[in-house]
């Protein structure tokens, strides 16, 4: 079956991501149809309905649980059906059914013409020390500190107290600016983290002259994580995250595989703020991409028929859409007037047009494409014209500023929204330039206004969580760092750059909260509560509570949800964590005291869970 039989199949329903469809019953306890509004009143009823229910499946990690096990265990174990319905999970669903139904929005004020220069890039400030509990600044420039604390989240793979100082002792817009001119940040300490994975940095003849190429999967997936949890461009690393994503080349595709680390950084990595124009040609000349759809064996020559995968992924998901106007003539015609590109070989890559195996087909006759005809033109420079023309396509502009916007500001928004349309005009009007589409987006009244309306992808969470704890980098556990991505991003299906169908990972928060995938996520908050087992200094839960040491059990809880959320708990979820733990507010917290079971409670709870 090919790459978009498959894609077809899953459309159809003949391939479930899920095994069992469970999330009927749980998600009254999370997200109603509008993935937001919260069923209060059945939060412990639902959790008992479990137990009749189909088993989940359970991390290989997981503990044994009989039924003589103390329900008040203070410690948040790794759950599986039967532990959900024990402290962890009870507490853990408590506090979600109480704590996730966000405040509603009121209607942002109409997006205005959006401005299409990017000012000067702000010098980075430096690091602040983590304020008091009670008192979260807004920023030097007068947003407030849930502003300040959206734009860190939503902007980032997860706030850490370093992130909040920096946006406040510059402002968002500035911050935001800055991070769109990511080329002046110094990314330095990733550079050296990635020479822990040197496969991620080879190109394709380098990688077929080593040993093991298969590890490039694991490597790439282990180098596209870290760069989440330490890289200093946050916003360049969920752009990146984006466009793959976008143009979509399944890295577990055998004859893909090795050509992947240069598709990441020539094409995707190279041109995320650039202009689309430019990405998508590279994308088009790339090898991952050109054996990932089998274009690289689309010859029209002789009476044969080219191969239309490229053309149809082209035209519906890379460029102007499902709906862009385009029929089943103008997938042929692209695919005659591609026929011919292809690689120098297999292993070592490089694009290679091969003039012999061209035919422009219909279009000779006097055809189009979306109203662009060929005027003479042959060969690259034919399929070049049409890949600007459709990247400067009307349709294209609201295509990709619809699913940025779905992206950064919530599902709820429509191709229709005002801020679409701004977003979609800033392209147009700087010739494809993404950066611009992107600012009209990020400085909105609807992003303003967003916050609480997005879910955490598996990938952002897991980086979330290792931010939160602060973890730091040792080449000495480089190993155990990728064998916990490949592991736990499998339990909760988002291993990076691994989505088998050309339309990317989905980005609607009803795929990733089935009660299957919310299990999981508690899972990975205890896993992860401590680094997956790093020792000092790696992980030092003094860092996150820092000094002089909590006195009382409240004091620990409201310092670590400072420090791992930014922002206190809410009442609710905060109560439950300490019934669920057999805390009080004034427990007396000693030398002895679990720091890492405080840390998994908080991780788990709802504030956590959104983006």
């Amino acid at each position: 079956m090919g790459v978009h039989d498959v894609r077809a199949s899953h459309q159809s329903g003949l391939i479930q991501p899920d095994k069992v469809n469970r999330s009927e019953t749980f998600l009254k306890v999370f997200f109603t149809s509008n993935s937001r509004a919260i069923w209060h009143g059945d939060a412990i009823a639902t959790v008992a309905d479990l137990r009749k229910s189909t088993a989940m499946e359970s991390s290989p990690n997981a503990a044994p649980v009989t039924d003589s096990e103390d329900d008040t265990q203070t410690i948040p174990r790794t759950l599986n059906r039967r532990s959900v319905l024990l402290g962890a999970g009870v507490a853990a669903v408590a506090a979600t059914a109480a704590a996730c139904t966000p405040t509603p929005a009121p209607p942002p004020a109409p997006t205005p013409t959006p401005t299409t220069s990017v000012p000067p890039t702000t010098a980075a400030p430096t690091t602040t020390t983590l304020p008091p509990p009670a008192i979260q600044p807004g920023s030097v420039t007068g947003e407030t500190a849930a502003q300040v604390l959206h734009v860190a989240r939503r902007l980032s793979f997860g706030q850490t107290p370093a992130l909040l100082a920096e946006i406040r002792a510059i402002g968002t817009t500035a911050w935001i600016d800055r991070q769109l001119a990511w080329q002046s940040i110094d990314d330095s300490v990733v550079d050296g983290i990635l020479r822990s994975y040197p496969r991620s940095l080879m190109t394709a003849t380098e990688i077929t002259a080593g040993a093991e190429p298969w590890r490039t999967r694991q490597e790439m997936a282990a180098a596209t994580v870290a760069r989440a949890v330490w890289s200093s461009r946050q916003l360049h690393e969920l752009l990146v995250d984006f466009w793959s994503n976008h143009l979509n080349v399944d890295i577990n595709h055998d004859l893909s595989t090795r050509h992947k680390p240069t598709d990441d950084r020539d094409v995707i990595r190279r041109h995320s703020t650039g202009r689309f124009a430019d990405m998508l040609v590279a994308s088009a000349k790339s090898p991952a991409m050109l054996l990932y759809l089998d274009q690289a064996l689309s010859r029209a020559d002789g009476g044969r028929l080219p191969i239309e995968n490229y053309a149809r992924e082209m035209l519906e998901l890379h460029t102007v859409g499902v709906d862009g106007g385009y029929d089943e003539t103008d997938v042929k015609e692209v695919s005659y007037l591609l026929s011919g590109w292809s690689v120098v070989n297999r292993n070592d890559g490089g694009f290679q047009f091969r003039p012999q195996w061209h035919n422009m087909g219909p279009l000779a006759a006097g055809g189009d494409v979306l109203g662009w005809r060929p005027n003479g033109l042959t060969g690259v420079a034919a399929g070049e014209s049409l890949l600007v023309h459709l990247a400067r396509h009307p349709k294209t502009a609201t295509h990709l500023a619809h699913k940025l916007a779905v992206r950064f500001i919530g599902d709820h928004i429509l191709p229709t929204d005002n801020v679409v349309t701004a977003a979609a005009q800033a392209y147009i009007a700087n010739d494809t330039a993404i950066t611009p589409m992107v600012r009209s987006l990020l400085l909105s009244p609807e992003f303003r206004a967003s916050a609480g309306r997005k879910m955490r992808r598996p990938i952002e969470y897991f980086a979330g969580n290792l931010r939160a704890v602060q973890l730091q980098w040792d080449p000495a556990r480089a190993t155990n760092f990728q064998s916990s991505v490949m592991s736990q991003l499998a339990l909760l299906g988002q291993v990076p750059l691994a989505w088998e169908t050309p339309d990317g990972y989905p980005d609607n928060d009803a795929r990733w909260t089935t009660a299957g995938a919310m299990v999981a996520r508690w899972n990975l908050a205890t896993l992860g509560s401590n680094g997956f087992g790093a020792p000092a200094p790696q992980f030092d839960a003094a860092r996150i509570l820092g000094t002089p040491v909590p006195t009382t059990a409240g004091e620990a809880l409201d310092r670590a949800a400072i420090a791992l959320l930014g922002e206190p708990l809410d009442p609710t979820t905060r109560a439950a964590i300490l019934s669920a733990s057999g805390q009080t507010n004034t427990t007396v917290w000693k030398a002895t005291s679990n720091a890492r079971a405080v840390f998994a409670y908080v991780l788990q709870t709802p504030q956590n869970q959104m983006r």
